[in-house]
C-alpha cells in the first residue's frame, strides 16, 4: 500500500525513449523535480488541491502531465532521429517544467517558483526583458533553441472595418495568454492526451479551446463540443459521443471516415 512515487514511472518511461535523450533527460529530472516540487509544496498554494486518487500523490500526477509535455515538445526530433544538444535538452525541459508543475499557480505564486528556477538553471535561464518576468513568458524557439518572449508570438489584429456592422462579441482578439495556452494544447493533443484548462468566469477558457479546435483539418479530424450543467447526466454524455462515431468493427467506434476527434467538455 506504499506509493512508491514519480521516479519508476519516469525510469519506465525513459528506457522507451532513445539512448541518447535518455541520458540527457534523466539527470534533468534529478535536478529540478524534487527541489521545484518543494517549492511548490512549502512557498505556493495550487489553484487544485489534493489528487484524483486516493493511492496517487499530486506529485506523480504533475510528474505525469511533464512526462506528456516532454512526449509532444520532443516528438519532431524523435521523428526525425535527431540529436539535441544537452543545452537544448535542458531548456525545453525547463519549459515543461514551468507549465506542468507550475501550471496550477495563480500569478502572485509563481515568483518563488520562477526564483527557484533561476537559481537551478544558471545560464540555461532566460535573459528576462523586463523584472517582472518569469519563465512562464517565454518559450523556446525552434528557429535558433533560445528563449524567445511570448509576445513575439502574437500576431497583429485588425478590425474588420469592411463590415458594415461587426458583431463584436464574435471578434476574437490574440493575446499572449491565448498564444501560449493555444501552444500548451497543440503540444498535449500531437500525443493524443487531454487538458483542463481552470479559471473563474470571464477570463476566455472557452473562447480560447474553440479557436484552438477550429484550426484542425476537418478532413483530417473531426470536433464536438458539449456542455456539461448541473442536469447533465451520464446518460446525455453518452448519447453526445455516440450520435458523432460509427462502428467500425468488433467492439471498436470512431468518427466517420477514418477521422480522429477531439472533444471539448464545456463545464
Amino acid at each position: 500500500e506504499t506509493e512508491l512515487g514519480w521516479k519508476p514511472m519516469v525510469d519506465s518511461w525513459l528506457d522507451t525513449r532513445a539512448k541518447h535523450e535518455a541520458a540527457a533527460l534523466k539527470p534533468l529530472f534529478e535536478k529540478y523535480v524534487d527541489a521545484l516540487l518543494d517549492v511548490i509544496r512549502i512557498e505556493c498554494k495550487p489553484v487544485m488541491a489534493g489528487s484524483p486518487w486516493a493511492h496517487v500523490s499530486r506529485d506523480f500526477c504533475q510528474v505525469s502531465t511533464l512526462v506528456t509535455l516532454l512526449k509532444g515538445i520532443l516528438k519532431p526530433s524523435g521523428e526525425a532521429n535527431e540529436q539535441l544538444s544537452s543545452g537544448h535538452y535542458e531548456r525545453l525541459f525547463l519549459y515543461c517544467c514551468t507549465w506542468a508543475l507550475g501550471g496550477l499557480l495563480e500569478m502572485k505564486d509563481r515568483p518563488p517558483l520562477n526564483k527557484a528556477m533561476v537559481r537551478l538553471a544558471e545560464s540555461e535561464a532566460p535573459n528576462f526583458e523586463d523584472p517582472e518576468d518569469t519563465f512562464f513568458e517565454y518559450f523556446v524557439s525552434d528557429e535558433d533553441t533560445e528563449w524567445r518572449h511570448w509576445n513575439t508570438q502574437v500576431p497583429a489584429w485588425e478590425y474588420p472595418a469592411a463590415q458594415e456592422k461587426p458583431k463584436f462579441a464574435r471578434l476574437i482578439i490574440p493575446t499572449l495568454d491565448s498564444v501560449r495556452l493555444e501552444s500548451l494544447l497543440k503540444i498535449v493533443t500531437s500525443v493524443d492526451k487531454q487538458a483542463l484548462f481552470v479559471g473563474g468566469p470571464g477570463t476566455a477558457k472557452t473562447t480560447a479551446i474553440k479557436q484552438f479546435m477550429a484550426g484542425f483539418d476537418s478532413d483530417t479530424t473531426a470536433t464536438k463540443d458539449i456542455t456539461f450543467s448541473s442536469l447533465t447526466q451520464p446518460g446525455t454524455f453518452q448519447v453526445a459521443i455516440e450520435s458523432s462515431v460509427e462502428k467500425r468493427q468488433g467492439r471498436t467506434f470512431g468518427p466517420p471516415s477514418g477521422k480522429r476527434m477531439i472533444v471539448f467538455v464545456d463545464d
